[in-house]
């Protein structure tokens, strides 16, 4: 089973590399579909058992081709799984002939499927690629302190500002920034552990700045494109509380699997880059 189905997972990723849509329902719904498929065609006693082994391995080359780290296997693998089972089970259903559920739902999951996987690969079919997280915190007593360490830039401790779930994930955060100032064609340039980032003022007023995305060659571009982001500020009771909006294209596809992974993780990083502001 494996000398037939890793062949295929192989010719698939390379297929799928070359035509640009590594990134999208393709690859992560339709490389399990197919593959599933291939387990079904073949005959045994524990088609199940056999999809499973023959996944995980798959999953795993597939992992090793595309240099991903193991957190990244992990969070794909359940969409991966799920959708191979889902098309093995409507493979069964229709070899063994059982009429639990009738041939219309069985075509209608499949039509189901066959949309999902082409999300990202039709052009203008992607369903809110653009998306927006948000965060605040306290980050002085007083708003004074606060811009005067804004304009100096931040200055990122990655082993304190990163929070539990970037520190598990290892997922690539600003190590260093350096800004000219908060007027307006002001630029900032943050350093990541791969590449950086560069920002330019493009709005300021006395509370709050508004900064576009001019550059950006970090390896988080895999998978999300940040796109501008709206830090305000204002003095309250408790202290200085600051609050930042980021907005990013996700890189991901399909959405429904992809967009809150990647809210997650994009909220945690603009709460660690408001630590860096502390």
């Amino acid at each position: 089973m494996l000398t037939a189905v890793v062949p295929v997972a192989l010719a698939a990723t390379v297929l799928a590399a070359f035509l640009g849509r590594l990134d999208t329902a393709l690859f992560f719904v339709g490389l399990p579909a197919l593959l599933a498929l291939v387990v079904g065609m073949v005959p045994g006693e524990d088609g199940a058992g056999q999809l499973f082994q023959a996944l995980t391995v798959a999953l795993l080359l597939v992992s090793a081709f595309l240099h991903e780290g193991a957190l990244c296997v992990l969070i794909v693998s359940p969409l991966v799984y799920g959708v191979a089972f889902a098309i093995h089970g409507l493979v069964e259903a229709t070899r063994r002939g059982r009429h639990g559920q009738g041939p219309h739902t069985r075509h209608a999951l499949g039509g189901i499927l066959v949309l999902v996987a082409l999300e990202g690969v039709v052009p203008g079919l992607r369903i809110n690629p653009v998306q927006e997280v948000h965060a605040d915190r306290l980050v002085a007593s007083d708003c004074s302190d606060f811009t005067d360490a804004l304009a100096r830039g931040p200055q990122f401790e990655p082993e304190k500002d990163r929070g539990l779930l970037l520190r598990l994930a290892q997922y690539p955060t600003p190590t260093a920034a350096q800004g000219t100032g908060l007027e307006v064609g002001d630029t900032w340039d943050l350093a990541m552990p791969m590449g950086s980032i560069s920002t330019e003022v493009r709005a300021a007023e006395s509370e709050s700045i508004v900064f576009d995305v001019t550059a950006d060659d970090a390896r988080t571009t895999r998978w999300v494109s940040i796109q501008e982001g709206r830090l305000s500020w204002e003095q309250t009771a408790d202290g200085c509380r600051a609050d930042v909006r980021i907005t990013f294209e996700r890189d991901l596809d399909p959405a429904f699997w992809f967009a809150p992974v990647s809210s997650l993780f994009m909220n945690a990083r603009a709460e660690a880059f408001l630590a860096g502001l502390d």
